[in-house]
């Protein structure tokens, strides 16, 4: 597959890293060794020694470098090797690869492109486990699908009445119709890269935190590159639409509730998916039922997932059909189709002019 690089992605909860380990952890195929320096700041090493290609994630932490235990060399946060026991010559040549790696919304990221491109305001705004408005329980698993099924899954929410009967789609299976010639395509909108959705789901009878609570739902879903869901779920008394001004309640929510997923690519065929779902703080003591819910969800989602991956890989050349219900699938695709070529198209340019 062909990967965007150009963008950060998750490689894990900032709990995960402590003072001490070195975190092995594969992207697109390139496996990172992911520390933290004395001061607290994270660090990205390409995951292996060049003298005899042992992974560094196997050695050992050495103030705010790595030595690998194999032969003892040791390299700096930058990549540089500071060390070869046996000799003061040290070759340039004998160095890894650092990445730009930045934490934010109690996550880790890192820049898998051009380091000269790292921009941190291009993180997406996730709400994490230190959001100050949602109550969020963390966690991740591995896929075994490749990126882009997961996000289809993730930008498709027609699926849920079925995939979810028995969690988010129980009771609640409400028909969202598309025109093909894209109304304000029923609020789904382009957005810098990519896509979000605003709709509103109308008398539903129930929900599954407060049983048989009816109210009407405002669902928010943005999509963005390289593969960051984020939901946000805004439950008001039944009628609220009637009670709009300027296009928006008046009225503050009865109940929110929000879900970030972010999908990192391992290798062609599984990904990383990182989760959070959360109620809003006034409901915290809703978080692990809450949770609870989602991960029996994001398990539905993985089932299907995986069993799509197997029989893809079984007939790899059967094209896909697309239906009504894919736009935001296909209005996704072609934003990062569109960044994806950019990035093919300067590297070309590069290429020629070295």
């Amino acid at each position: 597959m062909k990967f965007l690089r150009n963008c950060w992605y998750m490689v894990g909860w900032s709990s995960e890293f402590s003072a001490t380990d070195i975190v092995p952890f594969t992207v697109m195929n390139e496996t990172l060794a992911l520390y933290r320096k004395e001061d607290g700041t994270l660090v990205a090493l390409e995951d292996l020694c060049p003298h005899r290609l042992v992974p560094l994630s196997v050695g050992r932490k050495e103030g705010d470098e790595l030595r690998c235990m194999y032969h003892g060399l040791k390299f700096a946060a930058d990549g540089r090797c500071t060390e070869i026991p046996g000799t003061d010559r040290i070759s340039s040549k004998v160095c890894v690869r650092s990445y730009p790696i930045e934490e934010k919304h109690g996550a880790a990221w890192v820049w898998m492109g051009d380091a000269a491109k790292a921009d941190p305001a291009l993180i997406p705004p996730i709400e994490g486990p230190d959001s100050a408005t949602f109550a969020m329980k963390c966690s991740k698993k591995v896929w075994k699908g490749n990126a882009e099924i997961v996000a289809d899954n993730l930008l498709d929410l027609s699926h849920a009445p079925y995939v979810h009967e028995a969690t988010f789609g129980a009771n609640n299976k409400v028909s969202l119709k598309i025109q093909k010639d894209g109304e304000a395509k029923r609020g789904i909108d382009t957005i810098e890269r990519g896509v979000i959705a605003d709709r509103w789901h109308l008398g539903r009878q129930s929900n599954p935190y407060f049983g048989e609570v009816p109210s009407d739902d405002n669902v928010v879903s943005t999509f963005l590159v390289p593969g960051v869901f984020i939901l946000k779920i805004h439950s008001y008394a039944p009628g609220v639409q009637d009670r709009l001004v300027d296009g928006k309640p008046a009225e503050e929510p009865i109940f929110r509730r929000c879900t970030c997923q972010m999908i990192t690519p391992i290798n062609d065929t599984e990904s990383m998916f990182f989760y959070n779902f959360g109620p809003d703080h006034d409901h915290a003591d809703l978080a692990d039922h809450a949770f609870a819910i989602a991960e029996a969800a994001f398990a539905e989602d993985k089932a299907i997932i995986e069993t799509q991956q197997a029989t893809i890989s079984k007939v790899p050349d059967r094209r896909m059909i697309m239906l009504v219900m894919d736009q935001p699938v296909l209005r996704y695709n072609e934003i990062y189709n569109g960044l994806r070529s950019a990035e093919e198209a300067e590297r070309a340019a590069a290429a020629s002019a070295a």
